[in-house]
């Protein structure tokens, strides 16, 4: 192993070089300026030579201390970025919050973004998948269902509203938008929520079976995509739609809304966890977020 000069003396060094004054390197280092030219002795020393020579009242480098300076400068800027991007590090407050994939992408992140402009100290990061998480990976998550988890805080979120919608292009103004019209069409299915159907059809007084078009989808999205394509009517989250439908892209043919009440998303928190400030300051921002 190659030895290190005494790093203190290298570090005298350096600040003094940089700022060309010992009293400017010793108020930098917080330290009188005879320690800084002790520590000058001991780098001469160590070297057996003069890193600097006297130039009036101050000091200058000779070239064997100008050559030295430049090559061990840029690794003591080095460390000194190292260690403030270490503190900045520390400095922050790290949340890991596990979200459905569609949640995330049409509700959550448009949020999360000016949750992070309020609390840059928060670090927000966030993990997607089709299925919910156990709550042992996660500081926080979303989860759908009633709002009962034993150990849990649950914050709701959303009103949860099933609504059936398609592209304005499958309708025909000249007939009528009943159970005949929509057993003509396709049935965009979500793999993650099977019930969505039977449950919208029960409101609306339709009998699924007699729709024998399907297609299915691993996730929301997917499915949401499929229908402003025009290939056929999904049963949606009308809060996940809300910009579509606004704009046109997509309507709701058949008036027939299902409130689902409890069923719904919530910010879910292990109650071991749910008096920290971080997600203190996240569940309000999000549960303030709620219609």
């Amino acid at each position: 192993m190659r030895p290190l000069p005494p790093l203190n003396a290298l570090v005298a060094f350096e600040a003094v070089a940089r700022t060309g004054s010992v009293g400017a390197a010793a108020d930098e280092l917080f330290v009188t300026p005879g320690a800084v030219s002790r520590q000058l002795k001991v780098l001469d020393d160590y070297f057996a030579t003069n890193l600097f020579e006297r130039q009036g009242r101050g000091l200058a480098l000779s070239p064997t201390g100008a050559d030295y300076f430049h090559r061990v400068t840029g690794h003591i800027e080095g460390l000194r970025s190292a260690t403030a991007a270490m503190r900045s590090e520390d400095a922050r407050t790290i949340v890991r919050l596990h979200s459905y994939t569609t949640f995330a992408t049409r509700w959550l992140i448009p949020r999360l973004g000016e949750f992070q402009v309020a609390h840059p100290q928060i670090e927000i990061r966030l993990t997607t998948s089709s299925e919910g998480d156990t709550g042992h990976h996660c500081d926080a998550e979303i989860r759908l269902g009633g709002g009962h988890w034993p150990g849990f805080e649950a914050t709701p979120l959303v009103r949860n509203v099933l609504v059936a919608v398609c592209s304005p292009a499958l309708v025909q103004r000249s007939r009528p938008l009943d159970g005949a019209w929509l057993a003509e069409q396709t049935l965009l299915r979500v793999d993650a929520r099977p019930d969505d159907w039977n449950t919208w059809c029960a409101a609306a007084g339709i009998d699924p079976t007699c729709m024998s078009r399907q297609r299915v989808f691993e996730n929301s999205a997917l499915a949401y995509e499929a229908a402003q394509a025009g290939l056929g009517v999904v049963v949606a989250q009308e809060f996940l739609v809300g910009n579509e439908l606004a704009s046109g892209k997509l309507i709701a043919p058949i008036d027939a809304r299902v409130d689902r009440g409890n069923e719904t998303y919530y910010l879910v928190i292990d109650d071991q966890r749910r008096e920290r400030a971080a997600l203190v300051a996240l569940r309000d921002a999000l549960g303030a977020a709620s219609p």
